[in-house]
């Protein structure tokens, strides 16, 4: 019996050695999935936060340039007169 023991101790080791790294090395894809997920939330938000403040700054440009091809029209019509 003590024989048997001594070589599952062997056999322990051994796995133990083989199991650790495999360990180690899931728990940094899992944690290197985790960051590459957090970062393209984050860019998705920043893309997201862009576009909405480009809307605006066109919707802005927009508003702005009606009012002063109004404001032309109005003017010539005044001219016109």
């Amino acid at each position: 019996m003590r024989g048997k023991n001594k070589n599952v101790e062997k056999v322990e080791k051994v796995v133990k050695k083989v199991t650790d790294p495999i360990e180690k090395v899931g728990k940094e894809v899992v944690n290197g999935v985790g960051n590459v997920a957090k970062e393209t939330v984050q860019g998705t938000l920043n893309v997201g936060k862009e576009a909405i403040k480009t809307g605006a700054n066109v919707g802005k440009e927009t508003i702005n340039t009606g009012k002063k091809v109004g404001k032309a029209v109005k003017d010539s019509v005044k001219k016109g007169k």
